[in-house]
């Protein structure tokens, strides 16, 4: 599948138009049609009272993370079913999640997610499946 989206149009689809995503501070670093990596700081709203990632802030990375590989794949899906393990402690300046698609149908994607904080360290590893409901297409003209 050819690239269908440009990462401005991508960044404003995920950090501007989606509050959550907004809420996150999330940015896309780079994508194409089989993988996104997004980034988002690591700051006092996003830990727990240990000082470190809370899971609902690493848990939702990966979830945008994967809105946004289904974009870039050029697909609208919406999770299905989640699985993540968290492996290590959140800590740093950001964290940063990569989804790779692993299978995609005309109705089915299934990304693998991983999250790393600042020095590499895997955090947290998973998969998400997601159920497409539109084209990238019918989402912009939504939007518009």
């Amino acid at each position: 599948m050819e690239k269908k989206i440009v990462r401005k149009i991508l960044q404003e689809l995920i950090a501007q138009k989606d509050e959550v995503g907004k809420h996150f501070e999330l940015e896309v670093l780079d994508f194409d049609e089989n993988y996104a990596v997004c980034q988002m700081p690591l700051k006092a709203q996003h830990k727990n009272p240990l000082g470190i990632a809370h899971g609902g802030a690493i848990f939702s990375l990966a979830d945008l993370t994967f809105v946004t590989a289904s974009h870039a794949y050029g697909l609208v899906a919406v999770n299905t079913q989640s699985s993540l393990s968290f492996l290590n402690k959140g800590t740093g300046e950001y964290l940063k999640a990569k989804a790779t698609l692993l299978k995609a149908s005309k109705k089915i994607l299934v990304y693998q997610i991983e999250i790393f904080d600042d020095k590499e360290t895997l955090i947290a590893h998973g998969q998400i499946t997601g159920y497409v409901v539109g084209t990238i297409h019918d989402l912009l003209k939504h939007l518009a």
